[in-house]
């Protein structure tokens, strides 16, 4: 099935190449930084192929905002990161528009003359991120547009495809194809965000990938921890990050953790390595890419999308402006997490669920939700479903599951949507909606029936 998905990648761009001559572009991305990586390749792509376009963010594709993206007959609409599962709204549009879907959404599967469509799981294909797609049509336009591939790897890690830190698959396949052409190189390394960025007690207290017990959630263990290890906090004056550690350091910081997850009875209490994915030839504060994801993320949920497109093209003066965002976005996400430990959550007996209407922004409720999920705050074994207010009477629901239950979390939510007049789409294992205010309750109990039914 590979070889038709890579032939439906070069068919629909010998396509596109032609419609470009013809008609004006209008590029339509998601706000992650899956969909604002999508977007830059996207770009980047189109200014090679010489066609004018315009670029639009949203945070959702909801039956509203396609009505409101005012496409005429002779546009050429794309869609990055979004459109796999709303394609049956957009019937009115197809009649008159040419559409190119780029995604990695659950898609749902129609034939159109005006439709291409394309998503590796159409083809049984491994799923891989948007930023991926985006890249291999790009590169199936123009040869020149591989320079883009490091995009496609941060979008990938934006988006947690890498699970437990390690891309697969077809991702997998991209990476190497990145070492080879020298946009990335990879190490092994612990499991800890910040290793460029953050002092390295704030990264042991922020270990939600690797839970520390008793130490996670904790800055005064976290820098307790260090000091028994006989690990200085600070050189010079500066709190020292993980990359300044020399080897020694590193590997008895490892050996620490894992006796601690050992003490406590995790499973995988050795888990604590994965791949480390470094972009050659970005500045320092760009170079890891998970810092860089988790950048652009901070961008877009605070509806800063000029400054993560300059980010990913290169624009050298944006990174200034973005750190005064990534502040913001901590702060949010602290913010939100916090009226969790207050008992912003309750719990249901298939699910936990987190009441964010009055206090979670709709940007980051997706984001507090995977959180949760991976912290000691919630049951690890049930799914969780956040709420947030989403304004004009709707919420904004994101669902998140654990990886080893085996039911799909997408279907229970476009089946639970449907009960009470919403709309549903996204993945196995993480999910979203948005829903009348008035039928959250009712929501709620659709999505648990649903849940109890698939378990059985």
């Amino acid at each position: 099935m590979v070889c038709l998905f890579f032939e439906e990648i070069d068919r629909a761009a010998n396509i596109a190449k032609a419609l470009m001559k013809q008609k004006k572009a209008k590029l339509v991305a998601h706000y992650d930084a899956d969909g604002l990586c999508s977007a830059a390749i996207m770009m980047r792509a189109l200014l090679r192929e010489g066609v004018q376009f315009d670029l639009r963010v949203l945070k959702q594709l909801t039956e509203a905002e396609i009505a409101e993206l005012d496409v005429e007959e002779n546009d050429f609409l794309i869609l990055a990161d979004l459109g796999s599962g709303q394609v049956g709204g957009l019937g009115k549009i197809l009649n008159t528009t040419q559409v190119l879907i780029l995604d990695h959404h659950d898609p749902v599967r129609k034939e159109h003359m005006n439709l291409m469509h394309i998503n590796p799981l159409l083809f049984s294909e491994d799923e891989i991120s948007a930023s991926m797609v985006c890249y291999l049509f790009a590169k199936a336009l123009d040869v020149r547009n591989t320079d883009l591939i490091d995009l496609a790897v941060v979008g990938a890690i934006g988006d947690i495809m890498d699970e437990n830190w390690e891309l697969r698959g077809l991702g997998r396949k991209v990476v190497e194809e990145a070492e080879t052409l020298g946009k990335i190189s990879m190490e092994r390394g612990l499991r800890l965000y910040g290793r460029n960025s953050r002092p390295l007690h704030k990264s042991l207290e922020y270990s939600t990938d690797a839970v520390i017990p008793g130490i996670t959630n904790s800055e005064s263990n976290a820098v307790q921890f260090l000091a028994e290890l006989g690990i200085d906090l600070k050189d010079h004056g500066r709190f020292r990050k993980l990359k300044d550690l020399s080897l020694e350091e590193q590997q008895r910081l490892a050996s620490a953790i894992i006796m601690e997850r050992l003490k406590a009875g995790a499973d995988d209490a050795e888990d604590v390595f994965g791949d480390v994915y470094n972009l050659v030839g970005r500045p320092e504060d760009l170079q890891d890419a998970r810092e860089f994801a988790t950048l652009l993320n901070a961008c877009g949920r605070t509806g800063n999308y000029c400054v993560a497109i300059r980010l990913c093209l290169g624009d050298m003066d944006a990174i200034s402006a973005s750190w005064g965002i990534m502040d913001t976005y901590k702060q949010m996400l602290a913010d939100g997490m916090n009226w969790i430990r207050e008992g912003g959550v309750s719990q249901r007996k298939t699910l936990a669920v987190i009441d964010g209407t009055q206090k979670i922004p709709d940007t980051i409720i997706g984001t507090v939700s995977s959180l949760a999920l991976n912290s000691e705050l919630v049951d690890a074994g049930k799914p969780v479903v956040g709420f947030a207010d989403a304004g004009s009477g709707k919420l904004k629901v994101s669902a998140r599951m654990p990886r080893n239950l085996s039911f799909n979390l997408r279907d229970i939510l476009v089946d639970a949507a449907k009960a009470v007049k919403g709309e549903a789409g996204g993945h196995t294992y993480a999910a979203g909606a948005l829903i009348d205010a008035s039928q959250k309750e009712e929501f709620i109990k659709a999505v648990e029936n649903k849940i109890s039914k698939s378990a059985k």
